[in-house]
């Protein structure tokens, strides 16, 4: 079981991940996921698999968390940005004035391939010799 303060730190850090996320897709986020554009599009969520596993997999050895614990760890990453992520879908024409409806649909299924990666990296060992 992972400590409570560690466990903190797995939401705290998930927030922050989603936070960049929200902030990114503010600023061009309209024309990284424009449908008219498919190649740039399909580029966002080619990106989407490395930058997922950069920012979990050192994570996991930063906190020393077993392999056997990671599956824990991905999902308290995870969980907080999927509930806020409900807010940001339900309120985008808001949040993101420049994006349109197929932009949206574009982000919250890049949002949500994203958290799959993240969610893979606790059952996926990193390559590297598990603590």
């Amino acid at each position: 079981m992972l400590e409570p303060k560690t466990a903190g730190s797995l939401a705290l850090w998930g927030l922050c991940v989603l936070l960049v996320v929200a902030i990114s897709a503010r600023l061009v986020g309209h024309i990284l996921l424009s449908p008219t554009n498919p190649l740039l599009v399909t580029g966002a969520f080619v990106s989407a698999i490395p930058l997922m596993v950069i920012v979990t997999y050192p994570v996991y050895h930063w906190f020393g968390i077993p392999h056997a614990l990671r599956g824990s760890a991905a999902a308290l990453m995870s969980v907080p940005g999927l509930f806020l992520d409900v807010l940001l879908i339900l309120f985008a024409e808001s949040i993101f004035p420049a994006m349109g409806q197929g932009v949206v649909i574009n982000f919250a299924a890049l949002l949500l391939f994203g958290y799959a990666i993240v969610l893979l990296t606790g059952f996926i060992p990193s390559g590297r010799a598990s603590a």
